[in-house]
């Protein structure tokens, strides 16, 4: 499903450019003065996707002019191997999906500085307008050890089962499935990276003051120490999505 994100993407923000505006209602065509302001601020949330991961950030904008704002964003994804696959054990009941050669769960915090540039004015009855997104900044990668439920017969035939991570000596016939999610927390580790993104913001709607907005873009994602996610690619240094986001939020004046 998520190989399609990026396709929905650019039909979704091509729809909205073609979108026309002969159909807005009589009660909006008009050019008031609140039209003409500048807000100086903007804060806004973030629900994101990418075609390894979700999550969410905020983002902190402060127009310099009526062309670029510079934004201070937040945002925390989790991020997925592409070759993980969810299986299961059918030789036991009840058992658990898991991802076989998966080592850890692993999610992205990260903060950036940027910008955004204006592209198109949208006409004061609404419409969309186009901003070019850019930024950079520091990332925090942080590794979850992902634990698997292990049958084991002991010395006396006794069969338990135990969590343990994975390991290739481990018989996918013994793999009973996923360990709770909280499992691994007190060993978490935390990998710090470099990442940059770039995007287009297509805003809609005619009240100036209210934000709404769908981004697509790409983000590109760098960790000298490297990032294992699954067995066969340990010490993963780059990492490159493309993520859809929807923001909301507002404009205002500060003074």
């Amino acid at each position: 499903m998520m190989r399609w994100i990026l396709p929905a993407c650019l039909c979704v923000l091509v729809f909205l450019c073609l979108v026309p505006m002969a159909q807005a209602q009589e009660d909006v065509l008009f050019d008031s003065i609140d039209n003409q302001i500048i807000y100086s601020h903007e804060r806004v949330g973030t629900v994101i996707a990418t075609n390894l991961g979700l999550g969410a950030g905020f983002r902190k904008g402060i127009n310099k002019n009526a062309f670029n704002t510079r934004v201070l964003s937040f945002e925390f994804v989790s991020m997925r191997s592409p070759k993980q696959v969810k299986v299961i054990n059918p030789y036991y009941n009840n058992a658990k999906r898991y991802v076989y050669g998966k080592l850890n769960d692993v999610f992205m915090l990260r903060a950036s500085y940027g910008n955004k540039k204006l592209l198109n004015r949208k006409p004061y009855w609404g419409g969309v307008e186009l901003r070019w997104v850019y930024d950079g900044g520091a990332s925090l990668a942080f590794e979850k050890p992902y634990y698997l439920f292990v049958r084991k017969v002991l010395g006396n035939n006794t069969v338990v089962i135990e969590t343990e991570l994975f390991s290739p000596d481990i018989s996918w016939d013994n793999i009973y499935g996923r360990a709770p999610f909280t499992k691994g927390f007190s060993e978490l580790k935390v990998i710090p990276g470099v990442f940059v993104h770039t995007g287009i913001n297509a805003e809609f709607g005619y009240v100036k003051t209210s934000i709404k907005a769908l981004e697509a873009g790409l983000t590109l994602e760098a960790f000298p120490q490297g990032v294992s996610i699954m067995d066969d690619n340990l010490k993963q240094k780059f990492f490159a999505t493309f993520y859809l986001s929807f923001s909301f939020g507002r404009r205002f004046n500060k003074y």
